[in-house]
């Protein structure tokens, strides 16, 4: 399982500035591990903003990251922690994970509120986009729990795969750009690969978790 470090540059994103979703500089390193490419976004301060990872290529994991302007400063920012955390989530070994070390500054209270609740789910299990909105105020709040794990900008570090639709069915999950209605069998995968028990198209009752 030997990493190999492609490249590291900054990098300012005008999408990203704009949007007030991550910081203005960010350093962005890819690497390509058992088959699959990762790449990481880390802040100036060492923290994670960004990840991708694809089963296909590198230009497909890098197309969702922000955009490179500028090569002239380059800074030691390797991400090969992360890539580690990265690979061992991917292959159904990651644990559950702490919000300290990726950087949600600029995002919303209830964002952060929902990448909380992911961060709990415990390995082999699943919730719904429903219980999550209970857990945080209500059912009303269902369509922005369900914008906030879609537009989940950490994928496998905040597991957005752990959440399914109240139909139990594996639903959508979205990768580097891709139609979401594509990516479900990546979906089912990994959840498979944490022990998440499935009975045909569905997850069974006793792989489902209720934040409380």
């Amino acid at each position: 399982m030997k990493l190999l470090p492609v490249e590291l540059m900054l990098y300012v994103s005008n999408k990203y500035q704009e949007s007030g979703d991550l910081p203005t500089l960010i350093g962005i390193s890819t690497t390509r591990r058992n088959g699959v490419w990762f790449s990481v976004a880390v802040s100036q301060k060492g923290k994670l903003v960004a990840c991708a990872f694809s089963d296909r290529s590198r230009h497909e994991v890098e197309s969702t990251l922000p955009k490179k302007i500028n090569e002239t400063t380059r800074r030691n920012r390797d991400g090969s922690e992360f890539f580690r955390i990265l690979a061992s989530f991917y292959i159904g070994k990651g644990k559950k994970t702490s919000l300290t070390m990726v950087d949600l500054s600029a995002m919303s209270d209830f964002r952060r509120d929902v990448y909380e609740v992911l961060c709990k789910i415990p390995l082999g299990k699943v919730t719904t986009y429903g219980a999550i909105a209970k857990r945080l105020g209500g059912k009303r709040y269902a369509r922005a729990v369900g914008t906030a794990v879609a537009t989940n900008p950490i994928p496998l570090i905040i597991p957005c795969h752990r959440v399914v639709p109240s139909s139990l069915r594996v639903g959508n999950y979205g990768m580097c750009g891709r139609n979401p209605a594509t990516g479900g069998y990546m979906k089912r995968r990994l959840l498979e690969r944490e022990g998440v028990k499935f009975q045909g198209e569905k997850v069974a009752e006793e792989s489902i978790w209720i934040p409380n």
